[in-house]
Order: structure tokens, then C-alpha cells, then sequence
């Protein structure tokens, strides 16, 4: 009796503690490997974020204009704000599509650029090409399409969930900007940004 236990331990025990030893262990190291670069993630996704609002719209200074850090007031040397660089939000075929979107004080988009995405390469991620982003300059109206759909933005081929996917991210970016270009002050990013610069 005592040698059938003995057996059953080490076929169904001891494996499973060896099992939650290893898993423990890789536990840890995933943890510890997490603490030690997420200072370094988010200071490069930050840097990414900054070359990309110079991309969409030149200026010589940036201003959060709400607490989530989606829309910047882009400014010149003198303080007068050029326009406004907002970063919108769309599911893709492969999930979320980070879109930036540059928009001038007159309410044209100045550029639009991908921050991240998760599309099949060679089809949707054709999306970051510039040749694709570039239609969407000049535009002043939230209601762009794709051709497939009437509009004038020409899709990706192969890849028109992706496309529709950029265009409603560009379409909110110029309803947000409504918002924020008809009343940008000092005293407006000071209550937006909690009291921060």
C-alpha cells in the first residue's frame, strides 16, 4: 500500500512541483525583466511620439491640450498656435491602428502619420507608407471615405479594412480638432493639463 502511494506521487506529484517550480521561477524573471524596461519602453515610445508630431505638423514647441496627452497645441517660436496634432484609435483587420494626425489652425491636415499597428505585412501594414498617408493631406472634411465606399481616399489593395480603418482615425482627428482650434488659450491648456505645462 505504502509503495502504491509512493508511485502515485512520483508519477502526479513530483512532476507537478517540479511543473509550479519552473513556472515560478520564469514568473519572476518575466516580472523582473518588466520593472527593468518599462522606464525604457515608455521614454522610447514617448521619443517616437515627439518625432512624430514633427512629422505631421513642423513647430517649434508642443503643448498637451488635455490630460490623456492625445491632442498638442503646435506652436511657433512667437507662441501662436500653428495647429493641433491629435492621436486617434481604430480596429484594423489585425487589431488597433494608432493613428497621428496633424491639423493646421485652418482645419486642413497637415500629415498623418501610423504610430503603431498590428496588420498583415505586406497588405495592411502598407498603411505606414507615405504614399498611402499622403491622400489625406489637404483634407478639412470628417466625412473622407475610401473610393469602395464613394469617397476619395484610394484603398490599399487587398487591404480595405485597414484603409477604412486609417480614414476614421483621420475623420475623428478633424472632429476632435473642431474642438480645440476654436478656442486655444494658455488658460485652456493650464486647465487641461491640471495646472502643467
Amino acid at each position: 500500500m505504502e509503495n502504491k502511494k509512493q508511485n502515485g506521487f512520483s508519477l502526479i506529484g513530483k512532476p507537478t512541483l517540479i511543473l509550479t517550480a519552473i513556472c515560478t521561477v520564469v514568473t519572476l524573471l518575466l516580472a523582473m525583466t518588466n520593472m527593468l524596461t518599462a522606464d525604457r519602453i515608455a521614454e522610447n515610445a514617448s521619443r517616437k511620439a515627439a518625432e512624430s508630431r514633427k512629422k505631421v505638423l513642423a513647430a517649434e514647441e508642443y503643448k498637451p491640450l488635455d490630460k490623456d496627452g492625445a491632442v498638442y497645441g503646435a506652436y511657433d517660436a512667437e507662441g501662436h498656435l500653428l495647429g493641433v496634432v491629435i492621436t486617434t484609435v481604430a480596429n484594423g483587420y489585425g487589431g488597433k491602428i494608432e493613428v497621428m494626425t496633424g491639423i493646421r489652425s485652418n482645419g486642413e491636415v497637415s500629415g498623418v502619420n501610423i504610430l503603431s499597428m498590428e496588420e498583415t505585412p505586406g497588405l495592411g501594414a502598407r498603411g505606414k507608407e507615405d504614399s498611402f498617408l499622403r491622400q489625406y493631406k489637404g483634407a478639412d472634411n470628417p466625412n473622407l471615405a475610401v473610393s469602395k465606399d464613394g469617397g476619395g481616399i484610394n484603398a490599399l489593395s487587398g487591404a480595405t479594412i485597414t484603409s477604412r480603418a486609417i480614414t476614421k482615425a483621420v475623420n475623428e482627428a478633424i472632429v476632435i480638432s473642431n474642438q480645440y482650434l476654436s478656442a486655444v488659450s494658455e488658460s485652456d491648456i493650464t486647465a487641461a493639463t491640471g495646472g502643467k505645462k
